[in-house]
């Protein structure tokens, strides 16, 4: 017997939306806690937009674990560690990235050039 209660939840969703943290798109669901990336452990929540098929994901990096590959959401005293994004569609047809945005960029005066990790470009070092 596992320590931890896992749970398989979301199928649809978490095979389509990928860590905005470390870019992993390897989720666990730790029942009544909810689902941490498998990576860094970013939490993110989904929920319903209304009037839309769909979801909206919310990551919050408060949880976050310091990795390599991961660069946490910028903090504000307003909103924390937290960044969200929209996706449209459904599970049968497919999911569609509509919007994403870090809550930081909503606060006057606060440059943020966070970015997801999938926007991120990646340097690879070459061998001389």
């Amino acid at each position: 017997m596992a320590i931890v209660d896992t749970e398989e939840r979301y199928a649809g969703a978490f095979d389509t939306v990928k860590c905005a943290v470390c870019g992993s798109d390897e989720w666990t669901h730790l029942v009544y806690q909810g689902v941490f990336c498998a990576t860094c452990n970013t939490r993110c929540t989904l929920r319903e937009p209304s009037g839309d098929q769909g979801f909206i994901a919310e990551f919050d990096s408060q949880y976050t674990w310091s990795v390599e590959e991961a660069e946490p959401i910028p903090e504000t005293d307003e909103y924390g560690a937290l960044a969200s994004g929209k996706w449209l569609g459904s599970k049968s047809r497919g999911y569609d990235r509509y919007w994403f945005l870090a809550y930081a960029d909503h606060v006057d005066g606060h440059e943020n050039e966070w970015e997801p990790a999938w926007d991120r470009e990646t340097v690879t070092a070459e061998a001389d």
